[in-house]
């Protein structure tokens, strides 16, 4: 998957658009985010930043993932099979696929933008879809052993 690389500027234009005081970390970990689209756990975030930045802290990035989550900055992927929780940045309204073998997630092209009959009252504040199977990788090696 091809990186893309946003300044800091952008970066910080973006958390004070939705009034999040930009700071360092907070500006590194929603690079991280949006130029490394693999949905990634609070754990692989902080392993892949932590070497070049060794006073990030796990909690600081936790606290700051929740931050821009609840700011619609990010989304929350809950992963049902034990894993740890996923975090997404995309510009673009997208379902997501996990593969229950190997714990993958991937972005699927929205499905449908049509939205229900809601009883008078409520409103939809965010939509999520999450398909569950095998990813092509995980069908290969279940076919291949299948075989033998």
């Amino acid at each position: 998957m091809k990186t893309v690389e946003y300044t800091s500027p952008e970066i910080a234009e973006k958390l004070s658009g939705s009034g999040i005081k930009p700071s360092a970390q907070r500006i590194l970990i929603l690079r991280h985010l949006m130029s490394h689209r693999v949905h990634p756990t609070v754990d692989e975030i902080y392993t892949s930043l932590q070497p070049e930045h060794p006073t990030l802290s796990r909690t600081t990035v936790y606290n700051t993932l929740k931050l821009l989550s609840g700011a619609g900055i990010i989304k929350a992927i809950a992963v049902e099979n034990g894993e740890s929780t996923r975090w997404d940045y995309s510009e673009h309204p997208h379902a997501h696929f996990l593969c229950m073998s190997c714990g993958s997630v991937t972005d699927i092209p929205a499905v449908s933008t049509d939205l229900p009959s809601l009883p008078e009252g409520y409103s939809i504040i965010d939509i999520g879809v999450t398909f569950k199977g095998r990813c092509p990788e995980c069908s290969r090696l279940l076919q291949s052993e299948s075989n033998n």
